[in-house]
């Protein structure tokens, strides 16, 4: 089962790079330093990510378009897909794929995240605002209401999904409700600071998710007239600013953030138990790297000095020696040279360890170029945007 929605996305640069990276300060860091991404999993329809993003500029650039793209979220609901099941992971980005096929003939981007405050899995998918069939903009499929919910139903049935018996149109979650404000604008900050502190862990009340903002440099306040608020300091004049969470996004509010600190809390068991369980099996995975890296140095020393044992005995058969010569060659030959296994496993652990520091930096160095290049953009839209209200 399924909901789905849509906004246009004038920054493809931006979209993805929040898809990817996400925007909150540390953890953008950590995927640099680690060279991961935000993605459970992924999907494209040209080489790479950056590939596209520089296809859907190019695109809207020569025809003049403002919308670079179309952003879809698809969200499955968990007692169908587990986050936490690989198998159901792949499976949904799959539906993302077949979907964006199904929808239009154009190049498309399909990033699975399990990350999200709730603990659902969830597709962002990308769809160029360029018909490669037409040449023209994206006609069909670009509102919830002309298109979007028949082709996600349908879609869910022919691949034997449940499906809504009474489609309501999903409300908008932070993904989507981001392309509504500028880049670098106030409202776009602040709302990736909340949307980061309520994926916190640590946020499963109230007093959590209040510690978790301050950290961010937000307040939490609440009246009567206008329920939960959040406020921040402005970039661009230094005074303190100020949003509904209803103005925002219903998962900001007091009713939808509750549901966020629910989950935390009755998922904080289970991810102890799983991170326990992982780093059981790390530890178990290391040592039978360190034992087949021991046992194949072994078993090369043994071919040799059978190999050398073997040559001894061969010259034995076409050379005249002296017998005490001969019985000195033999017993030389049966010993071999005595193997430092303690030595050996050293010197396999330090190689494993080398290259995976080699293949990290690697990582980290591309992840930190195309970060910084993200930055650059979004300074440059934030000065031609302006900043939100």
């Amino acid at each position: 089962m399924s909901t789905v929605n849509v906004k246009p996305s004038r920054s493809a640069s931006d979209s993805v790079g929040y898809a990817l990276y996400g925007n909150d300060k540390d953890k953008r860091t950590e995927h640099v330093q680690t060279g991961t991404d935000r993605a459970a999993a992924m999907s494209c329809s040209v080489e790479s990510p950056w590939a596209f993003v520089a296809r859907a500029e190019a695109l809207a650039r020569a025809h003049g378009r403002k919308n670079e793209l179309y952003s879809y979220t698809q969200n499955f609901s968990p007692d169908e897909f587990g986050k936490n099941d690989r198998g159901h992971v792949q499976r949904v980005n799959e539906l993302g794929v077949k979907l964006a096929e199904r929808m239009h003939s154009a190049d498309h981007l399909v990033v699975t995240h399990a990350d999200s405050a709730g603990g659902h899995l969830h597709n962002h998918i990308y769809v160029i605002n360029h018909d490669n069939l037409t040449g023209k903009s994206l006609q069909r499929n670009t509102s919830w209401k002309n298109g979007l919910r028949q082709a996600n139903d349908e879609l869910m049935q022919d691949e034997g999904c449940q499906a809504l018996p009474s489609p309501e149109q999903a409300k908008p979650d932070w993904s989507q409700r981001r392309e509504d404000f500028a880049s670098g604008g106030f409202e776009r900050i602040l709302g990736d600071k909340v949307a980061a502190s309520l994926r916190d862990k640590r946020s499963v009340d109230r007093a959590g998710f209040t510690e978790v903002l301050d950290e961010h440099g937000v307040a939490l306040a609440e009246t009567q007239r206008d329920g939960w608020t959040y406020k921040m300091r402005r970039a661009d004049n230094g005074k303190l600013g100020r949003k509904k969470a209803s103005e925002l996004t219903p998962e900001f509010t007091a009713e939808g953030a509750q549901q966020i600190f629910e989950f935390h809390e009755n998922n904080r068991p289970k991810e102890q138990s799983n991170e326990h369980s992982r780093r059981d099996e790390e530890r178990a995975a290391g040592d039978r790297a360190e034992l087949d890296g021991v046992e194949s140095v072994g078993a090369y020393e043994r071919r040799r000095h059978r190999s050398g044992q073997q040559a001894d005995e061969g010259r034995e058969r076409t050379e005249v020696v002296s017998a005490d010569r001969d019985r000195g060659n033999r017993q030389g030959g049966a010993e071999g040279p005595a193997v430092d296994l303690a030595a050996v496993r050293q010197q396999v652990a330090a190689d494993r360890e080398h290259a995976q520091r080699v293949r990290a930096e690697s990582r980290r160095e591309a992840a930190a170029e195309r970060l910084a290049e993200l930055d650059r953009r979004s300074a440059n839209e934030s000065s031609s945007y302006g900043f939100g209200d």
